[in-house]
């Protein structure tokens, strides 16, 4: 029967014997996850950066830490000359000395040595110029900070970290901020290239930098160590330690394209210079205290337009204000409402949250938004002071950041290469030169 079953359908006892085949060459399922033979490859979360950095309390607001202009990272040389400006507000009307403290840290942020080995004079500094506001609705003491100066000079360079606390207790942390003091010991060849990655409909932007190894220098080349940031944003550096050496004498560091900077989608920018209705601002209560500002719906399907100015990720506050005499001690500060529609107009799963130059670009639960299932977006109210800041929305589930990576990517961006050396004999890693470059 089955050999008549066979001459007269053929193809029916091909397939059959296809699958006893099959069946027979099936690994036995033993309860073990069994790799499949090609996995389907997608690019890793950019990892980020601890700086294992105190968060300000809530008490401190708009702080800003820059070289020169507001805008600037916070570089500073050890030959001198360029200081560094601390500004930021204490929400209250009374305000009172406070004291600085600096630690050192390696390359990867890790605070390391004794004050003596990296400070010339003092561990620690008083916090005298402060002022009271003038004639705003909410009261606030701003204070200005600059160094180094005649009580903190650094023996050597690096990452450091300042911090703030109530006058002379260490322990009594109101806020800490990374800066960077650098010795411009090697002239650098730093460039930047687009490459495309797979799944990636724009390229991503490959730092490529080389230098000569200073002569006074002694080591090998595995001493050394070259991190990239792009737009200021340190806590997603990313950084390259084994060097090329096609180019001898010269030392070749460069990201590989599955490491380099995937498009950056534009950042939301927020010019809050005056407080009235124009430009994002949609209403305005001044009625009320503090003020409030609601910004028009920020949407999720509309592309960034590509002509917001670049602020390195840093507050604008000074430079900003047109209408105020001294926009540090009689800018406003109001309560504004963000409104994010998603896409498909649907929540998204694990929430979502703002972070900005306006909080220290901080992801945490304070600045987790509302979804208002009404309206079909989120909302959210933040106190900022009067200035210019950029700003994007994010969320702890790595498949809703890449939906809320919808923008068109910004044609402008700001790289910054920092050359470390590892130094045995400081037992920590020396910052030897650094630059700047702007990507169109």
């Amino acid at each position: 029967m089955n050999k008549v079953l066979c001459a007269s359908s053929w193809w029916v006892c091909l397939l059959v014997a296809l699958l006893m085949m099959a069946a027979c060459s099936m690994p036995k399922d033993t309860g073990e996850e069994r790799t499949p033979r090609r996995v389907r490859t997608q690019r890793a979360e950019t990892p980020r950066v601890d700086l294992n950095l105190q968060a300000p309390v809530d008490a401190v607001q708009t702080i800003q830490l820059y070289a020169e202009e507001e805008d600037q990272l916070p570089v500073v040389s050890m030959r001198g000359g360029r200081k560094l400006t601390l500004e930021f507000d204490l929400m209250d009307s009374n305000g009172r000395p406070l004291s600085a403290y600096f630690y050192h840290a390696n390359r990867e942020w890790e605070r390391d040595l004794n004050a003596s080995e990296y400070l010339t004079s003092f561990h620690r500094d008083d916090l005298f110029d402060y002022q009271i506001s003038r004639n705003t609705q909410v009261n606030y003491s701003h204070y200005t900070y600059t160094f180094p100066n005649n009580s903190i000079g650094f023996r050597i360079s690096g990452n450091f970290i300042v911090r703030i606390t109530e006058q002379g207790r260490e322990d009594e942390v109101l806020f800490e901020r990374p800066f960077f003091v650098a010795e411009n010991a090697a002239t650098l060849q730093f460039g930047i290239e687009n490459v495309m990655v797979g799944g990636q409909g724009y390229p991503s932007a490959q730092p490529i930098l080389s230098f000569t190894p200073p002569s006074s220098l002694i080591g090998n080349i595995f001493d050394y160590n070259v991190c990239f940031v792009q737009n200021g944003q340190l806590e997603r550096s990313r950084c390259s330690s084994n060097p090329s050496l096609t180019q001898q004498p010269d030392l070749l560091f460069y990201l590989q394209p599955e490491n380099a900077f995937e498009p950056q989608e534009g950042d939301y920018y927020l010019d809050l210079s005056n407080l009235t209705i124009g430009g994002r601002v949609e209403r305005t209560d001044l009625s009320v205290t503090p003020y409030l500002i609601t910004l028009e719906p920020d949407y999720a399907r509309f592309p960034s337009s590509g002509i917001e100015p670049l602020l390195n990720g840093q507050p604008v506050i000074s430079d900003a204000d047109r209408f105020v005499g001294d926009a540090d001690t009689q800018g406003e500060y109001a309560r504004v409402l963000f409104r994010y529609v998603p896409p498909d107009e649907a929540p998204l799963p694990g929430g979502v949250f703002i972070a900005g130059s306006f909080n220290g670009w901080d992801f945490d639960l304070a600045n987790q938004l509302t979804w208002e299932a009404d309206l079909g977006r989120y909302e959210g109210e933040l106190l900022i002071k009067q200035g210019k800041y950029e700003y994007r929305y994010t969320s702890p589930d790595p498949r809703v950041r890449r939906q809320l990576r919808a923008r068109l990517p910004r044609p402008d961006n700001l790289y910054t290469a920092l050359v470390y050396f590892s130094d045995v004999t400081l037992n920590t890693d020396r910052l030897l030169a650094y630059q700047n470059i702007l990507s169109r």
